[in-house]
């Protein structure tokens, strides 16, 4: 045990060294603004969800074709795929079911009002409203991906444990239906995705995980610096357990929430460097270290199970697995 603790410091020193930029294979984004009901709120749910798909394709690089961004009016900005009615939502999502390939990483992020509960949790659209249960429905169809579901809106807490399931981020800015308040960590949560802020360990994207805690933060800060009642609590569940946690630690404790979420990013899992981002060789070796990165949180996941010496061996192999290939890495890139 105590060679598999020294390999982890190594190691992490060894990943800390590391840049990483994403690249937008893998990735498809799915962003719903619904009705404002004012002016004011309509202006202010199609400025968030444009500010979030023009760094998607700017700042992540992912392809228009894998960016749909669906709004109250869609004809009001170019930049906007449609009007987001239930239909266009459904037909979306099907299209990114059949076009994703096996690991691929759908993210869709949810801005506007919200009401309803327990499975008649939904959000307000132009016609007929899409509730939990027909979310649910439609990312059944997800099987081998992972999928990031970022509900931002107002009352949005109970939308959490309908959708919590394996290979499943669920974010909502609120904890239950009954905080119905204007969502300020929607505003947070796409700053966070959208700057370098959020960027805790400093490698050069932000995880999910990483915009929720900064977001988590902001929000706190905001409620604070107003002298009020803290009215939204945002919750996170990446475990499929449908209990979802407040206080997601970024180190992310074993079995615990979190580990999912810390390795989605709107770029996708494959990165590679600035000087290789071209090169397919040095592509593959970051994805390789990727899926390596994957196994060895599917191995905690199931350390209760294993005796300890097993669990040891089998973390000690991928660990040093994982450290040669970082090597690999560092050499291809001309690094010591």
């Amino acid at each position: 045990m105590r060679f598999v603790y020294s390999l982890l410091c190594v190691l992490a020193l060894a990943l800390t060294a590391l840049p990483a930029y994403a690249r937008a294979q893998g990735t498809r984004l799915l962003v719903v603004s619904g009705l404002g009901g004012e002016p004011q709120y309509s202006e202010q749910f199609r400025n968030l969800g444009l500010t979030l798909v023009d760094a998607a394709r700017k700042r992540y690089a992912i392809g228009d074709s894998a960016v749909v961004y669906l709004a109250e009016e869609g004809a009001k900005d170019p930049r906007i795929t449609g009007v987001s009615t239930k239909v266009n939502v459904e037909a979306a999502l099907a299209r990114f079911a059949k076009s994703a390939a096996p690991g691929d990483q759908i993210v869709v992020v949810l801005i506007g009002h919200g009401s309803g509960s327990a499975e008649d949790s939904k959000i307000s659209l132009p016609g007929p409203d899409m509730s939990a249960r027909d979310f649910a429905r439609d990312l059944a169809a997800f099987t081998t991906q992972q999928v990031g579901f970022v509900d931002l809106t107002s009352a949005s807490g109970d939308m959490l444990p309908v959708l919590s399931a394996p290979k499943r981020v669920i974010i909502t800015a609120t904890k239950s239906s009954f905080e119905r308040n204007e969502s300020v960590f929607a505003k947070h949560f796409i700053a966070a995705l959208t700057s370098d802020g959020a960027d805790i360990d400093k490698d050069g994207r932000v995880s999910l995980l990483e915009a929720f805690r900064y977001a988590v933060t902001e929000t706190k800060r905001y409620y604070d610096d107003q002298g009020r009642l803290q009215t939204e609590h945002a919750q996170l569940d990446d475990n499929g357990d449908k209990n979802g946690t407040a206080d997601v630690d970024v180190r992310v404790a074993s079995g615990g929430d979190g580990a999912l979420a810390r390795r989605i990013f709107l770029g996708g899992g494959t990165y590679a460097s600035a000087q290789g981002a071209n090169d397919p060789r040095l592509a593959a070796l970051y994805k390789e270290r990727f899926a390596l990165e994957g196994r060895i949180e599917e191995l905690k996941k199931r350390k209760a199970a294993l005796s300890a010496d097993a669990y040891d061996d089998a973390l000690e192999n991928l660990l040093v697995e994982l450290a040669t290939k970082s090597k690999e890495i560092r050499a291809m890139e001309g690094r010591s």
